[in-house]
């Protein structure tokens, strides 16, 4: 069963089909520069993807937990866990634009890595950022993560980073 994880700020839970209509609209060209999808034209073209989530968690190999601020329980991004019951799960996030540098990321990968700690016990997390995303990877080193690896991405070059478990 996937929890619902609480921090100071956040709940994370599993993404829920209800959630769909508020997240696609922040799914920005902006944002996607350094992800490596493209961000959908319509909401269709979303579902195609969030459909396939209930089943993944259901099958307990990848979560995409929903943050949401406490106060009033507005979007503030997805944070990712996948492949999460093998030895190196492999890690992703996006916050929403405006709400960039104030160490919502952080919060949350911390919170989502001491879920997996606790109830898989991996041995390092792997988490992969485009070399150009600066506030990333200054994220993941100050996690401990070190660059292992790299690999070219359509869009870009990828930094593959370990962190310790």
């Amino acid at each position: 069963m996937i929890p619902e994880i609480e921090t100071t700020r956040m709940i994370l839970r599993p993404f829920r089909a209800e959630d769909a209509d508020e997240i696609w609209p922040c799914m920005t060209a902006n944002l996607a520069r350094y992800m490596r999808w493209e961000p959908p034209e319509r909401a269709e073209d979303f579902e195609k993807n969030w459909r396939k989530w209930p089943m993944q968690f259901a099958e307990e190999s990848n979560c995409i937990f929903i943050a949401r601020k406490k106060v009033d329980h507005s979007f503030i991004g997805l944070f990712g866990m996948h492949s999460f019951k093998t030895s190196s799960p492999r890690l992703g996030l996006w916050v929403r634009e405006e709400l960039h540098r104030q160490g919502f990321g952080p919060e949350g990968i911390v919170s989502v890595m001491n879920w997996a700690r606790g109830d898989y016990s991996p041995d390092y997390f792997i988490y992969p950022v485009a070399e150009e995303n600066i506030p990333s990877r200054k994220l993941v080193e100050s996690l401990g993560g070190k660059p292992v690896s790299s690999e070219q991405d359509p869009k870009f070059t990828l930094i593959i980073y370990h962190i310790p478990a």
